[in-house]
């Protein structure tokens, strides 16, 4: 189904949700100056780290507001900002103050629970599959579930845990390898979703989103195996390899949302696509393009999509409506040479059953006169004279209804007609007919006259020794092929025949072709399909 206006295929943004994306941004602007404030005042974080962290934070804040602004009515946008926030929200366990501290625990990885779901989402904004909803939610239980279970018995003291209820090291040890390693295993998977939705990508954003889906790979990696790593890193080994992976990854975190902006900056190539579908004439794929993807629900893009669908509309009318006049007139071409077969045979029977018999009712009147004529000599010699022309009258009479459509030809068909033509020819001829059954009388008429007309032309002006006739059907079309081995060097616009045989040929849908090079003989071949085309 083709909408008749794209546009509609786009729901109008609200505006709560524009209120609530800003003001998301408006609280990760204040979470990032205070997390900024509790990584300086904590001391134990490097220039680089804090500086990284901060550029994280506030560039996840920047896209989702870039995000909202090009595509309001995508929810990837809001998401992109929930990420900068709970980024910034993981390092309250920075502060020293009870109460934020506890809560900082918490949200420890909230961060990674949010981009799953982005990474998942995008660029839809939305889950539309059940795995996709099981990996998100199995991102979100081992994030929140498990940091409460391992919050709730860890003692911390340096600042103290206020949502402690028991000090249980190994208890709280085990729910964090249990986020861990459901950490792990829900990267997997995303990476596993992420390699599945590029191999089976057909829609534009398979190239337009490179970027985005590379460096999401890489993260998700890079998580995957740190996490592993840590969950099985025995006690008291240097964590190495995980420190190189940890870092690994917040680099990839970090460059993530500018790959995100470059993904929707290089979206702007759309008309190149839509030029391509627009060619190919590929209305569902258009209209996939955005009522399916929200990577296209933006005032720039829509816009060029409205024009690009108005031309689609009427490029495919204009091509029907030429289609259905090409096809009516091959089929009127069609039908006015299968009138003028018809007139053919009306006329020869015409002279066969009517001018013929009374010529010779006439000459066998005169006969009886002639026998009963006694004693006037010069009356029987005019007698005898008029009985002779009267009998080359009929003759010219056969012989003209015998050109204008041959009885055998009728009665037998072409295979049988062209034999009978044959015996009178005054050269060898070597005839060969394949799979011909009997075909409709215009088929049948059309090919014996392109045979009868090289024939005659290669007596009159080849000089030829030989002549091959080849007929056969194959792949639903009649093949008539006449060769020589005459003078050659003849061009099918040189003679009116062979002109006028081919325009017949040509209006039941077939073609007829001369070559031949001088010195070399002629080929005279025609197609004719078996199938006539029909007016739509």
């Amino acid at each position: 189904m083709y909408p008749k206006d794209l546009a509609a295929t786009v729901t109008q943004p609200s505006r709560a949700r524009t209120t609530l994306v800003f003001t998301v941004v408006g609280i990760g602007l204040v979470m990032g100056v205070t997390a900024g404030v509790f990584k300086i005042d904590d001391g134990s974080h490097s220039a680089f780290d804090t500086t990284l962290s901060e550029t994280t934070g506030f560039l996840f804040l920047t896209a989702g507001a870039i995000a909202h602004l090009r595509r309001p009515a995508n929810p990837t946008g809001l998401l992109i900002a929930l990420v900068g926030v709970a980024f910034f929200l993981e390092d309250l366990k920075l502060s020293r103050t009870p109460l934020v501290y506890s809560i900082g625990l918490l949200v420890s990885s909230a961060s990674s629970a949010l981009t799953a779901h982005l990474v998942v989402a995008f660029p839809h904004g939305v889950l539309r599959s059940r795995w996709e909803r099981v990996l998100v939610a199995a991102a979100y239980v081992a994030v929140f579930g498990f940091a409460v279970g391992q919050v709730l018995f860890a003692n911390t003291p340096q600042v103290r845990n206020v949502l402690m209820i028991r000090d249980e090291p190994a208890l709280s040890g085990l729910f964090a390898r249990l986020l861990m390693a459901v950490g792990a295993a829900v990267s997997l998977g995303i990476v596993v979703l992420l390699v599945y939705r590029w191999l089976a990508g057909e829609l534009p954003q398979r190239h337009l989103l490179a970027p985005v889906l590379s460096i999401a790979l890489f993260g998700a990696a890079t998580s995957a195996l740190g996490a592993a790593f840590a969950a099985v890193r025995p006690f008291g080994t240097a964590p190495t390899l995980g420190t190189v992976l940890t870092v690994a990854f917040q680099v990839s975190f970090c460059l993530w949302p500018l790959a995100f902006l470059v993904g929707v900056l290089r979206s702007e190539v759309g008309p190149a696509e839509m030029t391509r579908l627009l060619v190919e004439r590929d209305e569902e794929a258009l209209a996939d393009l955005v009522a399916g993807d929200e990577v296209w629900k933006h005032t720039h893009s829509l816009e060029t999509l409205n024009a690009a669908a108005v031309l689609v509309r009427d490029n495919q009318r204009l091509t029907a409506e030429l289609e259905a006049r090409l096809a009516e007139v091959q089929a009127s071409r069609a039908r006015i040479v299968s009138a003028g077969d018809a007139e053919r045979r009306r006329l020869e029977r015409d002279l066969h059953d009517g001018a013929q018999q009374r010529l010779v009712a006439v000459v066998l009147g005169l006969r009886i006169a002639r026998r009963q004529l006694n004693g006037d000599p010069a009356t029987a010699s005019v007698l005898d004279s008029t009985i002779t022309e009267l009998l080359a009258a009929v003759d010219d009479l056969r012989r003209l209804a015998a050109g204008i459509r041959p009885p055998i030809l009728t009665e037998a068909g072409p295979i049988a007609a062209v034999r009978a033509l044959l015996e009178r020819t005054p050269i060898p001829v070597d005839f060969t007919a394949e799979n011909v059954p009997r075909l409709d009388a215009t088929t049948e008429s059309t090919a014996y006259f392109v045979v009868t007309e090289a024939v005659t032309n290669t007596l009159k002006h080849a000089r030829a020794n030989k002549i091959l006739i080849d007929f056969r059907v194959c792949d639903g079309t009649l093949r008539v092929e006449v060769t020589d081995n005459g003078a050659g060097g003849v061009d099918i616009d040189s003679g009116s025949g062979l002109r006028t045989l081919r325009d017949r040929v040509r209006a039941l849908g077939g073609e007829l072709t001369m070559s031949g090079a001088t010195g070399s003989g002629t080929t005279v071949s025609a197609t004719i399909p078996l199938a006539r085309p029909t007016a739509l």
